[in-house]
């Protein structure tokens, strides 16, 4: 557990507390650390610490009721005060959906602290069409009974949409990911997220001036997030370079957690 600021949030770490570069993982909306459980120890053998968090309103996070903290600057500031707690300068970052403005974002506000970015699947340069969906379906009016409308074979339903043919969810998957969901204030955390956070902040949030050098990875089989807006990072940061991978949905780092590993290792040698 981490203060950041009044909010405690949960940080899991593998690998040699004493390895030269430190990854930190920073997963997408209504995720967890969990998304990354698949990849850390690949992360961890390839010789780099790795250290995943769960943001506000996430697994096993605090989950104030305070709108202001859902937005984009305001989840970058968490994880860069993760970093601190940890006593982190410097670390390449890796962000999954959501994660990827967050991280994107944390290059730009602090560029010395970001010395490559991995970008999975990203978010950022527009509101994709579910969370538009998603947006329309729920007006403020419908925000507090929004917790007793959610039901586990949900997540089943999504886990349908999301992933690809690399990877199948088990039942232990849809445990994990509809078990933050039963806390007091998820519902609430993750409905002020869709309506106040930048989700199209890469057009105007300073993406062009990122100078770390960075890996977009995207899944071929990708039903969320909408290909022009993921190659929209490799046309405005100067220094990215995209990788499709065949056969992959949404959740990139549980189904090609080996492609990842590898392109980290790559960015590495641009460091």
């Amino acid at each position: 557990a981490l203060k950041t600021g009044a909010t405690t949030i949960r940080a899991i770490a593998t690998g040699d507390a004493n390895a030269p570069h430190v990854v930190v993982c920073v997963h997408g909306w209504a995720c967890s650390v969990y998304s990354f459980r698949r990849l850390m120890p690949l992360l961890a053998a390839a010789g780099l610490r790795a250290i995943a968090i769960d943001l506000p309103g996430h697994g096993l996070s605090d989950k104030p009721d305070d709108a202001r903290l859902y937005t984009l600057d305001a989840q970058v500031e968490c994880v860069l005060s993760a970093m601190d707690s940890l006593g982190i300068r410097r670390a390449i970052l890796v962000g999954h959906s959501m994660g990827g403005p967050i991280c994107a974002r944390a290059a730009v506000l602090a560029p010395d602290r970001v010395t490559a970015l991995a970008l999975l699947a990203p978010a950022g340069f527009g509101t994709e069409w579910e969370l538009r969906i998603l947006r329309t379906l729920t007006p403020r009016p419908v925000a507090p009974v929004l917790p007793w409308l959610l039901h586990r074979w949900m997540i089943a339903a999504v886990f349908s949409v999301v992933y690809g043919s690399l990877y199948r969810p088990t039942a232990r998957d849809i445990d994990e990911y509809w078990a933050p969901s039963q806390f007091p204030g998820f519902v609430r955390a993750m409905w002020d997220l869709l309506h106040r956070f930048e989700w199209s902040a890469g057009t105007d949030f300073g993406f062009g001036t990122i100078s770390a050098p960075t890996a977009i990875m995207d899944g071929r089989s990708d039903n969320l997030v909408i290909r022009r807006w993921v190659r929209r990072y490799v046309e405005v940061l100067p220094h990215a370079s995209l990788t499709v991978i065949d056969g992959c949905g949404h959740v990139v780092p549980e189904e090609a957690p080996d492609l990842v590993t590898q392109a980290i290792k790559g960015l590495i040698g641009y460091i």
